[in-house]
Order: C-alpha cells, then structure tokens, then sequence
C-alpha cells in the first residue's frame, strides 16, 4: 500500500512496531508486543515444558500452576489463579470485517492505522489486522490483566468490546454496521502475542479487478437459520469459498446425510404443514469444494465449462469461515453466471456465527479451521484444538483400536464432530495441522499425526514426496514449492527449471532406450496451478538469529559491539535464550 507506514511507526513511539519485518509480503507492517503472554502448558507432553520439581507435602499446586503458565518476561502483571475472590485469567476474542462505502482516502487510512496502533498498545490487544482504503479484516484478543502497582483488573470481555466501541467512534457511519462476533471465557492461552497491523491493498486478494466483481452487488445475507432452511432445499448447491485444506477437516454436507435435528416436538399437523410448505424433502443442497489452494484459484475454477453446467439453474449457497471471502465471491459469481442461476445468497458471519447459533452442529460435520490460537473448532469445542498434542493412555488405547478397524461406528458418523481428514502418510484420521507440516510439491499444510511426524518423512531424503497434499496427489503433482516461480503477480506460477529439462528431452527424444529413469522422471515433472509462498523468508532468519544468539561470543568480555548476535553472559539484560524469556544475570 502507498501509505507512509514507516513515518507512523516512528512517531507510535517504543513498542510501536516497524523495528523489525515480517518478509517481504509485509515490509511495512506494524507489530506490537503483547505485555502478557500465556503459554499452553496443560499438556504433560510439552517438548518446551520444564520438568516438575517433586511436590513438598502441602505445596499449593496452584502457585505452581500460575508459575508455569505466566511469561517471566513481562510488564503487566498477570491475573493469580491462587488469588483469592478472583476468577482465573480468561481471553475473549472478536472476529470481523468490514468493507467500507465510499473507499477511505490514503490519508483516512494511515490515520486509521496509527489509531490502531495507540488502542492496541493502550488496551494490551493481541491478534491480526489487515487494513487496506476497501475496508478492514480483524482477530483480536485480549486477555485478563492487572497494571503493576494497581489492583484493578482488566476484563478482557469488556476491553474487547472497549475496542470495537473505539472503531466506532473513529468511523461510526463504517464501524457502526459491523458484525462483531464475540467469543467470551476462552483459556488464557488464546490471546495472541503480539497485535500485527497489515497495511494490504486488498482485504481478500482473488485477482480480480473491481469493475468484474463490485462489492455492493454480491449475494443476498443470510443469518444462520435462514441459511440453515436453504441448505435443505433439492435445487440448492452450496459453495465452499474456503481453501481445500480447510475444507478437509469439515464441511457443510451434513444436509446431504440426515436431516435437520430438530430439538422442539412438533405435532402431526404442524409436520404435516412444514412439509407441504418445504421446498425440499430430499438429500438437500449438493456440497461443492471448489478444490482451491489459495483464493486466487476461484476465478479459473468457475470459468470451467463444468462448473457452469452444475450450477445452471441452481439456487447458490456460499459461505466461508467468517463472511468475508465470500463478499468478493459472490459478487463475481453473479457477474459472470448470475443470469444462468436461480439467486446467490452467502452465509452471514460464515461458520463462526453458524456453530454458535446450532450449538448440536446444524447441517455442519467436523470442524472448523480458524486462523486464530484455537486452531479448530468442533461442535461442543469452544476452546478449540490450539496447542500441543496431550495424549493420555485411554486415547493411546483408542488410536491402537482405529488402526486395527479403520471403519467408523453409527455413533461416530451421528456425531457432528466426527474426524474428517486423515494422516498424508499413514492415512489414519486425523483432522489437527500441527508442526507447521506443509506440502512438499505446493505448500499448502497437510495433516501429518503424531506417530509419522517423530520420523521426520519432510526432512528424510526419498520420503519428501510422502508429504503432499491430497490434491497433489491426485494430480500427480512432482516439482518441489521450492522450484516453482510466481507468475501474473501470484495468480500464475511455472517450474523454475523448465528450460532445463525442454532441452533434456529434446536431447534424449531419439534416445529412449539409453534414457535413464531420473531423466524419465525429470521429463515427466508436473507443477502445481498454485503454490503458496509462507511468510517472505522472515521465518528462516528469526531462526538462524536465535541458533547464534544460543552460542557465546568468542570475544567475550572483550567484545565492543551492543548489538553484537552472539551470547554474553556477563551482560546485564541481555537475553541469550532466543526466545524472548528469562534473561541471564550478570
């Protein structure tokens, strides 16, 4: 974005953000630390956990508890569990987006984002804010606190709402028609570290230009219930705008495999009249997965011939995660088809507003996939599934059971949580993207359970080709992310070394016989429509800094540089750990 985000960070003062990059997909960006942060340590598993030291006969375990939970690196003091009349510590969230009508100028933006910068550090928030002259896409947390020298507590339930109050004071004819969806009572552990400000030129990026797809022209809302009654109708498809790994841990297909529970008795006459007035009482809306990697392969996918004729004169159905893909979608779907359709209608406050208004699951099975520390959620599953992996014998046991019998009972497939996804290796169920495992051939996360992830099949020469995605490998995709180039500004991409291998075979076309079977193999490599680049190179730098900053400095007290990478322990205040914890005393 051409907004001057480097003169704003300067002016936010200490802590404002701009002191370091997120790669080159964000060089702009702001990031202000968190001055609380707690760390999922439930689990008796945790690789990063400390050993327990032995109880002493009437040790409080909950000193212990709030010893382990807390950063020591801090400047807000955290919220005691062991304090007495005070709750545990708690996190709320609040998720939304907002397009704003007419676009804001440059000047309102950058405005904006320095407003943001000032709420966010004032109010302690945590979490992602995309900000572009469209609009605004958020998740932001907060979490309990208590300022140091002060005993009055920060509510995170009410200091959330504090701040979308702040939105609307700042832009109350834009903010004020925003659906914030609120999730109260979540584990501490669920605020984010840090508050990211984004500056992007588009909220969702399709590759699309305004004039094919203008937002006040997109799919008529629907709430949840009214969203609901559609999915049972026979003429009805419902679209998945979500990315395929999502899409594989749960889905709106639930229609198509029982009917609505409905939790109120009805009488003979009333089922009677629901059943003259229903427009369906069949299998219900026909689920669609697009099969997308990232948003841009929304376009090439509805431009098949195919995909037009399953959607002829068929009443539409969108949804997303939050709304806010679909906002784009929608409106492009009905530019290109929209006379070929009965009507396009989207989900109002996509899955997150679905699940919170059917708490049995509606018409949804399995989960679904967040971009916040909940990782996913299920029916039943506030919380979500964000941390580390906590296994107990009885759960040993059962996985043990399921690899024996891959068949799933009558309760299980009743239950609107059932897992959907399996393991790329082993094929086992499996529905949680832990260890930050990503395709080998285009990037995207896989689903890799705990027993083939202590082999490493990713880092293993051979088995590199074992972790692919199930697109992938249904299109006996072979070229390796790394290889691919960017095209078309990301829409496009082709094999970096494909000149090399044209003039291979063109070498070896008279040669067969002699062709030896790496070069068959080179000959007959297939890249991906799509690859998904991660995080601009950022990621491998933050980790070579701390691998050195883990290692002394060879000149030691000698040493004159203040910056130096290497570790000194005989400075005060200087943090050899790489983490950002406890720091080591002079």
């Amino acid at each position: 974005h051409n907004t001057k985000v480097g003169e704003i960070s300067k002016e936010s003062g200490e802590g404002g953000g701009g002191d370091r990059s997120l790669g080159k997909w964000f060089p702009n960006a702001l990031v202000i630390k968190s001055s609380v942060t707690y760390h999922n340590t439930i689990s008796s598993d945790s690789p990063n956990k400390k050993k327990k030291k032995k109880k002493k006969k009437g040790q409080s375990s909950e000193k212990e508890e709030e010893e382990q939970v807390v950063d020591e690196n801090i400047n807000v003091t955290p919220v005691s569990s062991s304090t007495k009349n005070i709750e545990a510590p708690k996190c709320s969230l609040v998720l939304f987006y907002q397009y704003a009508t007419p676009p804001w100028s440059e000047k309102k933006v950058a405005l904006l984002i320095r407003y943001l910068c000032n709420v966010g550090r004032e109010r302690n928030l945590g979490g992602r804010i995309r900000v572009a002259s469209e609009g605004v896409n958020a998740t932001i947390s907060s979490v309990t606190t208590k300022k140091d020298g002060d005993t009055t507590l920060m509510d995170p339930t009410r200091t959330i709402r504090h701040f979308t109050q702040d939105l609307i004071n700042f832009d109350s004819a834009t903010f004020s028609l925003t659906d914030f969806k609120y999730i109260d009572d979540l584990a501490p552990d669920r605020h984010f570290k840090e508050l990211k400000i984004l500056p992007v030129k588009e909220l969702v990026y399709y590759g699309i230009k305004e004039k094919d797809a203008p937002l006040g022209e997109g799919g008529v809302h629907l709430d949840p219930v009214e969203y609901h009654e559609m999915l049972g109708r026979d003429d009805a498809v419902v679209i998945d705008v979500r990315n395929h790994y999502e899409a594989d841990i749960g889905r709106f297909d639930g229609q198509m495999k029982r009917k609505c529970k409905e939790k109120a008795t009805v009488t003979d006459d009333d089922a009677k009249k629901e059943k003259k007035n229903s427009p369906s009482d069949g299998s219900g809306a026909e689920y669609v997965d697009p099969l997308m990697r990232k948003s841009t392969d929304f376009p090439e996918w509805l431009s098949k011939p195919s995909t037009q004729a399953k959607l002829k004169d068929k009443t539409v159905l969108m949804y997303c995660t939050g709304g806010v893909r679909c906002e784009r979608a929608s409106a492009y779907l009905k530019s290109q088809i929209g006379n070929e359709v009965k009507g396009v209608y989207q989900l109002k406050g996509g899955i997150e507003k679905y699940l919170q208004t059917f708490k049995d699951g509606g018409y949804w099975t399995g989960k679904n996939f967040v971009f916040d520390k909940r990782e996913a959620i299920g029916v039943g599953n506030v919380q979500g599934d964000g941390g580390v992996i906590r296994k107990t014998p009885a759960q040993q046991q059962q996985k043990k059971k399921k690899k024996k019998k891959q068949d799933t009972s009558e309760e299980s497939e009743a239950n609107g949580d059932q897992i959907q996804g399996k393991c790329c290796i082993c094929k086992v169920p499996w529905d949680r993207y832990v260890g930050k495992k990503k395709c080998y051939t285009c990037g995207v996360p896989v689903l890799m359970c705990d027993s083939c992830m202590s082999k490493k099949p990713d880092k293993t020469p051979g088995m590199e080709l074992s972790v692919r995605c199930p697109l992938c490998v249904k299109e006996n995709i072979t070229v390796p992310a790394n290889e691919v180039e960017f095209t078309a500004n990301g829409v496009r991409n082709k094999d970096s070394n494909s000149s090399e291998i044209k003039e291979t075979n063109k070498k070896y076309d008279d040669e067969d016989a002699k062709r030896t079977k790496q070069q068959q193999e080179q000959k007959e490599r297939k890249a991906a429509a799509s690859v998904l680049k991660w995080g601009g190179g950022h990621a491998a730098k933050k980790k070579e800094l701390r691998k050195m900053k883990r290692k002394l400095c060879q000149f030691g007290a000698s040493c004159t540089r203040e910056d130096c990478f290497f570790a000194h322990p005989d400075r005060i205040g200087i943090d050899v750990s790489g983490k950002g914890g406890r720091k080591e005393k002079a």
